[in-house]
């Protein structure tokens, strides 16, 4: 297997930021983005889950939190190669985590071209006792629909960016400081959802960053209209055209105190009908 080095653009929210401050556009009323991270394009047509792991590590790594020390603790201190990763999920399905995912992969990854998705990354960071989650979004069932995936995910922005607002300075608050990206899955994709606005109509629109290769080099060279290439709302094709999404994210109390082998099962945490994030 050849792996190719990925195009890395370190602090990638801070330059997103920088649009808005040049050119806030006149209708937008609210805008709420994660903690800063370093985007790592995607090389190859398999492999964008793996670089949406290793841009959602250099988040974490680059926040002074429980989650960077518990990465710290678990071996991780720098971003892990494509491969490390690899090793990482095996190890996490020897432990227990995720069999179900695990037997549809037939327990290997390591040194193969396969896909990953949502619930990989949910069960590597569980096996470093870090509480990630997993939200199921099936529009083909009938107990939601795009619009309110798009609400939950602003919820989700909106009350973790204003709790990190209001401890802003404070000493002893630099967890609740810390606001993790989203990773989103669909059908043969996934991606990274870096925060969300809000307009004066109402409509809430998506900061969605896509590893693909020719994103990342439209992104690096374009100045001042950054934000326009991540922006998506419902009624955006690449956003409206799929009917399932799952999304990984980190609980708002990051760490297992104690392992359980219920830790180890990955279900849908929104627990449909009745929606709302933890």
């Amino acid at each position: 297997m050849t792996v190719f080095n990925a195009l890395v653009i370190p602090k990638i929210c801070n330059a997103v930021l920088k649009s808005y401050q040049n050119s806030w556009p006149r209708d937008l009323v609210n805008l709420y983005i994660c903690s800063p991270l370093d985007f790592h394009a995607q090389t190859m047509n398999w492999d964008c889950g793996y670089r949406n792991m290793q841009s959602m590590i250099s988040s974490y790594l680059n926040h002074d939190s429980i989650v960077r020390d518990q990465l710290f603790s678990s071996g991780i201190l720098t971003i892990p190669t494509l491969k490390d990763l690899q090793k990482r999920i095996e190890n996490a399905w020897i432990k227990g985590y995720d069999q179900i995912g695990g037997m549809q992969l037939d327990y290997s990854l390591y040194d193969t071209n396969k896909w990953i998705g949502a619930t990989e990354v949910v069960s590597m960071l569980r096996s470093c006792k870090i509480r990630a989650c997993v939200a199921d979004f099936d529009f083909t069932a009938g107990q939601c629909d795009l619009n309110t995936m798009v609400r939950i995910v602003w919820e989700y922005f909106e009350s973790r960016c204003e709790k990190r607002k209001n401890l802003k300075g404070k000493r002893g608050c630099i967890d609740a400081s810390f606001v993790a990206p989203l990773y989103l899955q669909h059908q043969g994709h996934s991606r990274l959802i870096l925060g969300a606005e809000k307009w004066a109509n109402g409509n809430i629109k998506l900061l969605i960053l896509d590893p693909q290769m020719r994103r990342a080099i439209q992104f690096h060279q374009r100045v001042g209209d950054e934000a326009n290439i991540l922006r998506q709302g419902v009624g955006t094709h690449g956003l409206n055209s799929k009917s399932k999404y799952q999304i990984a994210y980190l609980a708002e109390k990051s760490l297992y105190q104690i392992e359980s082998d219920f830790s180890k099962i990955i279900v849908d945490e929104l627990r449909h009908p009745r929606l709302r994030f933890i």
